[in-house]
């Protein structure tokens, strides 16, 4: 029996260093759910607020279809100062840049199909729809 002494204690060391390693596994496993979550609701976001827009513009279709909605980045407008295009595209923009980090957004209309782009994460990541007015 006394070759056995301190067996133990390295039995106890190796079970903490196994603890350790899956301890640090699970923080690696709850991090990257994190960031995915964090990815699911941005995009979430983007789809609504893609939506909103393309409401808005359904709801004044003669003047989205003259190309009175158009929003390049940056953002630039097309539509006057005053009208209410321009009041929709401001609005929506200042939306964007509440509710995602680093977002903007542009749409383009040509013959009466509307590509609505909406980046976030300083142009990382996109969203596109393509919608018939």
């Amino acid at each position: 029996m006394k070759n056995a002494r301190g067996f133990t204690l390295v039995e106890v060391l190796v079970s903490i260093v196994i603890v350790a390693v899956g301890l640090l596994g699970m923080a690696g496993l709850t991090a990257a759910s994190l960031k995915s979550n964090n990815t699911s609701y941005y995009r979430s976001q983007a789809t609504v607020l893609a939506n909103d827009i393309l409401e808005r513009m359904r709801a004044n279709v003669v003047q989205a279809r003259g190309e009175q909605y158009d929003i390049a980045a940056g953002p630039a407008y097309t539509a006057g100062a005053g009208t209410v295009q321009r009041f929709d595209c401001v609005e929506w923009i200042t939306a964007i840049r509440a509710a995602l980090p680093g977002g903007t957004g542009t749409v383009d209309v040509n013959a009466g199909t509307a590509t609505i782009v909406v980046t976030w994460d300083n142009g990382e990541s996109s969203f596109t729809t393509i919608s018939q007015l």
